[in-house]
């Protein structure tokens, strides 16, 4: 089930930080806090289970959609969690409300790359050194309302 990010919810974002990214990449509870409230009406939360077990936060930057973050357990990985995630942030460029939507991803995070460009998405740009490790990342970018719409009507709730 989706919901709209809670204040009460910020721990179990942590937790899921913890366990997926790098330690130089995990958003402090603090920076979730604020993202969660600042970008209240896209930020959402999958509950299974009674338990949060993914999110995203998107915020809304001149027209166009910004996927902040975007992360799920990896319990939960593997069944649509992403999916309905991502879709919420799609569904703004499906309603026309924004121009397109953008994110960066590391250029190493296959799973998430596989994701996106199911969804549509396509390397903008290649953002040298971007993380704080080194590694570069990429931005992504979908325009297309078509697409999006597909992609989010070929979802299935399968969690």
């Amino acid at each position: 089930m989706l919901r709209r990010c809670q204040a009460s919810d910020i721990p179990s974002l942590y937790e899921i930080e913890l366990k997926s990214f790098k330690p130089d990449d995990i958003y402090s509870v603090e920076l979730l806090k604020f993202l969660c409230s600042y970008c209240y009406d896209n930020s959402y939360v999958y509950v299974a289970g009674g338990k949060v077990v993914g999110y995203i936060v998107t915020c809304i930057e001149g027209g166009r959609a910004h996927v902040i973050a975007i992360a799920v357990d990896p319990d939960f990985r593997g069944r649509g969690v992403g999916k309905a995630l991502l879709c919420t942030a799609l569904r703004l460029l499906a309603d026309g409300k924004v121009s397109d939507v953008f994110l960066e991803v590391r250029v190493s995070n296959e799973p998430a790359l596989r994701l996106y460009q199911a969804a549509g998405f396509k390397v903008v740009e290649l953002l040298k050194s971007y993380y704080s490790d080194g590694e570069d990342g990429y931005r992504l970018s979908l325009g297309d309302r078509k697409k999006a719409a597909e992609f989010c009507g070929r979802l299935s709730e399968k969690i």
